[in-house]
C-alpha cells in the first residue's frame, strides 16, 4: 500500500536523521503490507513503537460510533501492570483524542492535567501520546509510558511517533472499513445492516441471514410468526419488520398475551361497547381498531386460550372484529406479527392450541438464536450496553479486559440478551469513573458457572483441579498486586510452595514477554 503524503508531512518525515528511527520506519512499511487484520496490525504498530522508543507499555486506543475510546492493543514489560497503564492511558488519550495533538510530559505525576494520585499510585513518570487522525476523523491514539525515568521521551520521540503515526494511519482506516473491527475482543458490525437495522446489535452470520429475510418479507403484508427464546430480541425482529414495510408511518402495537388474563385480554384486544358490563363506561376500541393499517404484534402467543384463538382466527380470516357487547362488525387491515418462546406443534398435538390459527399466523417463520449460539454478539452487546448506562450515570468507563470478555464469553446466558442487558447495567453502577472492567466485577454466579463450565470441559480429574487451583493462585496475586507473601497466606500454603506453583504453571510475570 503506497503511502499518500502531503508535502508538509514529506517534509517532516525528511527530518528524520536517527538511523534507529529510519530503520524503524523501514520496518514499518513492511508490517503495514503485512496484515489483513486490524487487530494484528495494531499488536505490531505497539510492539514497534515500544521498541524504538524504548517505553515501558503501550497502548492504542479505537474510536467506536459512539465517540467512546476503547483498548484495542496492548503490550508491556510487565504483563500484568497492563490494567495499570490502561487506566492511566484513557485520562492521557481522552485529552489528546479531544484536543486532536499529541501530549508528551516528562513526568505526569506533577501535570496539572491529569491525576497526580492515580499516576503515583501506578509508578508511571514519563508518558506520549500521539492521536490516529486520518482525513480530519479521529481513529483513535497510542500511547506509551515510561515508570522508572522522568523525561524518558524528547521532542525527537515526538516528532518519530507523530511520522510513524502518519504512515500507519491510512492502512489502520482501510482495514477499519474491509473488515468487522475486533475492539478488546469484541466485533463492531460496519455492514450496511448496522444502518438498516440500528436497533439490533449483531455481528453473527445467523442474524444477517436473518436480515436477508427481513428485507424480503417486510414490503408484503404477511404474517409472520417468530420463534425464540426469551429474552432473544424478538420484539426488536418485529418492530424491524414493520419500520421496514409500507405500514411504517401508522401504529406499531404491542400485546404480551401472557401477561393479562383472558377476559381483560378480550377486551384489550376487540374492545367494548358501554354497558356491555359492569364497569363499562364508554365505548372503548380494541387494539385491532388502535392498529388499523399499521402492525399488531402479539407476544408469547401460546399462552392464548382456545377462546381467544377462536377470535382472533375470526378477525384473520374476515378481516373484521366485534367489540364485545356489539355485533357489528368493524373492518380493520392489521398486519399480525405474532412470536413464541413455546412449541407450538406441541401445543397442537395436546389440543392446546388452534392448528388452523397455526397455519394462518405461520406464513413465514423466523427463528432467533438464543444468545448461547451466537457468542460472537456477547462481546459487542456488553459494549454497547455497558456504554448506553455509563452514559446515563455519567460516567467513563476505559474498555473491557479480555479475561472479563472471556468469562462473558464463557457463560450460557439462559436469560439472553435481557440478562446479558441486566448484568451490564449491575456493572455499570459499581463502577468507579475511568475504571477498565475487570473479570472481578461480572456476578460471582457467572463467574462460578463458567469456573465449572471449563473444569467439566477437562478430559481428567487432574485438569479439574489444575484449572480450580490455577485460578485461585492469580486470584491472590492479583488481589496482592503479586505480593507473595500476602497471597501464600491468603491460599494458606507456604511462599516457598507458592513460588514453585507460579513456576510450574507459567506465571511468573518476569519471564514472560512483552
Amino acid at each position: 500500500m503506497a503511502f499518500n503524503l502531503t508535502e508538509q508531512e514529506k517534509d517532516e518525515l525528511a527530518g528524520l536523521k536517527d538511523r534507529a528511527d529510519l530503520e524503524t520506519l523501514f520496518r514499518l512499511s513492511n508490517v503495514l503490507n503485512s496484515y489483513t487484520e486490524v487487530n494484528e496490525l495494531l499488536d505490531s504498530l505497539v510492539d514497534l513503537a515500544i521498541e524504538n522508543l524504548n517505553a515501558e507499555r503501550g497502548v492504542i486506543f479505537l474510536v467506536d460510533n459512539a465517540g467512546a475510546l476503547y483498548p484495542t492493543a496492548s503490550r508491556s514489560l510487565y504483563p500484568d501492570d497492563l490494567v495499570d497503564a490502561q487506566n492511566i492511558a484513557f485520562s492521557v488519550v481522552k485529552e489528546a483524542v479531544k484536543e486532536k495533538e499529541g501530549l508528551l510530559t516528562s513526568n505526569i505525576q506533577k501535570d496539572e492535567r491529569f491525576h497526580s494520585e492515580s499516576a503515583v499510585h501506578y509508578n508511571i513518570l514519563s508518558i506520549i501520546c500521539v492521536p490516529l487522525i486520518y482525513r480530519d476523523k479521529v481513529l483513535g491514539a497510542i500511547y506509551l509510558d515510561h515508570g522508572k525515568r522522568e523525561g524518558a521521551f524528547s521532542e525527537r520521540d515526538s516528532n518519530f511517533l507523530k511520522a510513524f503515526v502518519k504512515l500507519s494511519v491510512s492502512t489502520v482506516n482501510h482495514l477499519i472499513e474491509k473488515e468487522n473491527i475486533t475492539i478488546g475482543g469484541y466485533s463492531v458490525n460496519n455492514s450496511s445492516y448496522e444502518r438498516e437495522y440500528p436497533e439490533i446489535i449483531t455481528n453473527s452470520p445467523q442474524m444477517i441471514s436473518i436480515f436477508e429475510t427481513l428485507d424480503l418479507i417486510s414490503p408484503s403484508n404477511v404474517s409472520v410468526l417468530i420463534l425464540g427464546e426469551s429474552g432473544t430480541g424478538k420484539e426488536l425482529i418485529a418492530r424491524a419488520i414493520h419500520t421496514k414495510s409500507s405500514r411504517r408511518d401508522r401504529r406499531f402495537i404491542v400485546q404480551n398475551c401472557a401477561s393479562i388474563p383472558e377476559t381483560l385480554l378480550e377486551s384489550e384486544l376487540f374492545g367494548y361497547r358501554k354497558g356491555s358490563y359492569t364497569g363499562a363506561t364508554h365505548d372503548k376500541p380494541g387494539l385491532f381498531e388502535v392498529a388499523d393499517g399499521g402492525t399488531l404484534f402479539l407476544d408469547e402467543i401460546g399462552d392464548l386460550s382456545l377462546s381467544s384463538q377462536a377470535k382472533i382466527l375470526r378477525a384473520l380470516q374476515d378481516g373484521e372484529i366485534r367489540r364485545i357487547g356489539d355485533n357489528t362488525p368493524i373492518k380493520v387491515d392489521v398486519r399480525i406479527i405474532s412470536a413464541t418462546n413455546k412449541d407450538l406443534q406441541d401445543l397442537i398435538f395436546k389440543g392446546l392450541f388452534r392448528e388452523d390459527l397455526f397455519y394462518r399466523l405461520n406464513i413465514v417463520t423466523i427463528k432467533v438464536p438464543p444468545l448461547r449460539e451466537r457468542k460472537e454478539d456477547i462481546p459487542i452487546l456488553a459494549r454497547h450496553f455497558l456504554t448506553a448506562y455509563c452514559q446515563k450515570l455519567g460516567k467513563h468507563y476505559a474498555g473491557i479486559e479480555k479475561n472479563a470478555i472471556d468469562v462473558l464469553s464463557g457463560y450460557s446466558w439462559p436469560g439472553n440478551v435481557r440478562q446479558l442487558k441486566n448484568e451490564m447495567e449491575r456493572i455499570a453502577i459499581l463502577l468507579q469513573e475511568g475504571e477498565l472492567v475487570t473479570s472481578d466485577r461480572i456476578s460471582e454466579v457467572i463467574q462460578q458457572a463458567v469456573l465449572i463450565k471449563s473444569s467439566s470441559d477437562s478430559r481428567s480429574l487432574k485438569d479439574v483441579l489444575e484449572n480450580v487451583q490455577q485460578r485461585m493462585v492469580i486470584d491472590a496475586l492479583s488481589k496482592y498486586k503479586w505480593n507473595k507473601t500476602k497471597a501464600a497466606e491468603e491460599l494458606g500454603i507456604t511462599r516457598r510452595g507458592l513460588l514453585k506453583m507460579i513456576e510450574r504453571m507459567g506465571l511468573d510475570r518476569r519471564k514472560k514477554k512483552r
